[in-house]
């Protein structure tokens, strides 16, 4: 069998031979035709695909989901063809703790949303990328951006570390039906009107003239008092507090006036969710930002032509809480590249129109309040007006969040009688010192 089988091994490696020489039949005239008269022409062979870059952007809360909802990432993407982005959605206090982790090896991403006060607690941990060349590289100029949005991020070291994403000031947000059936035609202007209407919205039990705020929202409402009375938190270098001085002993009296007379409930039984409590007419008035548009689009259709908006009400000064929002570079960041090319294409008037259009926010470049999206928008229209009459807020100091949380605790204290306000402005001024102490 063996010899059968090399003998027909052998035969079949010869008539592979015989094959492999014999001449090919000439081509057709088909096939001598040029490409242009076939009458099938040959495909193209398909470009090898490449690869994308991945742009990771952390976001929080509703921010980031609205940011999924919306059409901006599939337009960056178009736009920047060599890119793929990730939207991650984190809770804020997550978001911060995470952005930190990323310091020292843990998961980062290539550019996050952050709040303005982080930024100086972040540069002092050396955790962030500079960005006075992304700016100058782009060209953008302080003119064109509403006042001292880049600047803000600007770190003692002279070193900007941030660069804005959107404009977050605050606003009047009131129910006119409310207001209306009260007998006021419209909202109030100062701190003394703010009073006289809120004892007339308050009845005690299913509706109160102001709305109380939870967490770090109560220490923004609260920064709005202390910068309408011409106060605040620190020094003009940020190594001492302020609290402690006649303006800032008045913002803490004027705060506990307000739960004192049931304005905002003083019964903590009584206090309810912000938004809630506007929607379902538990509140009259309320301090609150942008974001807030989106809301009572989305999630209160029925109260349309029952709400507006109007500058906050002032006092000394016309100055209140408001900041430009930023987005942050990790310097541990795996796609700066990526990142500089989402903040950039953000930045563009037309793409912060969309965002403001689909969800509220406040852009921080002046050109976007001339696109039509929102040029006819009264409530963007109001944000501008008060971004350009002055704001203010705890930024560039190491421990701020630290801070807020100390103004929180004083806060609670003397909403609930436990302090004082001379005793607990003190009490706070020497927790403050010593944190601005141990930068």
């Amino acid at each position: 069998m063996n010899k059968l089988f090399a003998l027909f091994l052998t035969g079949s490696l010869l008539l592979g031979i015989v094959a492999g020489c014999t001449p090919a039949p000439a081509p057709t005239e088909a096939e001598l035709a040029p490409a242009e008269e076939m009458e099938e022409p040959m495909e193209e062979a398909e470009e090898p695909m490449t690869e994308k870059s991945k742009v990771v952007v952390w976001m929080a809360g509703d921010d980031a989901r609205f940011m999924m909802e919306s059409d901006i990432p599939a337009m960056f993407e178009e736009a920047n063809p060599d890119y793929e982005v990730e939207i991650v959605q984190l809770p804020w206090d997550a978001l911060h703790d995470k952005i930190v982790a990323s310091f020292t090896g843990g998961e980062s991403p290539s550019v996050s949303q952050g709040a303005d006060h982080w930024v100086g607690e972040f540069a002092i941990l050396g955790g962030l990328e500079p960005l006075d060349d992304f700016k100058s590289e782009m060209g953008y100029q302080d003119d064109d951006f509403l006042p001292n949005a880049w600047e803000h991020f600007r770190y003692a070291d002279g070193v900007l570390y941030a660069a804005p994403f959107i404009w977050e000031s605050r606003l009047l947000f009131y129910r006119t039906d409310l207001l209306e059936e009260a007998g006021f035609e419209g909202p109030p202007t100062n701190f003394e009107e703010m009073v006289e209407f809120g004892k007339a919205l308050t009845n005690g039990e299913d509706q109160f003239g102001v709305a109380h705020q939870e967490s770090w929202l109560d220490f923004h409402f609260f920064s709005w008092l202390l910068y309408a009375v011409g106060g605040d938190f620190v020094n003009e270098d940020f190594s001492e507090c302020t609290l402690t001085n006649e303006a800032g002993i008045e913002a803490i009296t004027f705060y506990k006036q307000l739960y004192d007379e049931n304005i905002i409930p003083k019964d903590p039984a009584q206090r309810v969710e912000t938004f809630k409590g506007f929607k379902e007419g538990y509140y009259a008035m309320a301090e609150s930002g942008a974001w807030w548009f989106g809301l009572l689009g989305s999630q209160a259709p029925e109260l349309e032509g029952k709400w507006d908006v109007a500058l906050l009400p002032e006092d000394v000064t016309t100055i209140t809480y408001g900041h430009p929002n930023p987005w942050v570079v990790p310097a541990s960041s795996e796609n700066k590249e990526g990142a500089k090319a989402w903040m950039a294409f953000m930045l563009q008037p037309e793409i912060a129109a969309e965002w403001a259009d689909f969800y509220g926010q406040t852009p921080a470049i002046k050109a976007a309040f001339d696109d039509p999206k929102i040029s006819d928008s009264p409530e963007q229209q109001a944000m501008l007006e008060s971004a350009l009459r002055g704001v203010n807020s705890l930024h560039n100091v190491p421990a701020a969040e630290t801070i807020t949380e100390v103004v929180w605790n004083m806060l609670a204290e003397v909403r609930d009688d436990i302090k004082e306000p001379e005793a607990a402005a003190e009490d706070t001024c020497q927790q403050m010192n010593d944190l601005l102490a141990n930068k």
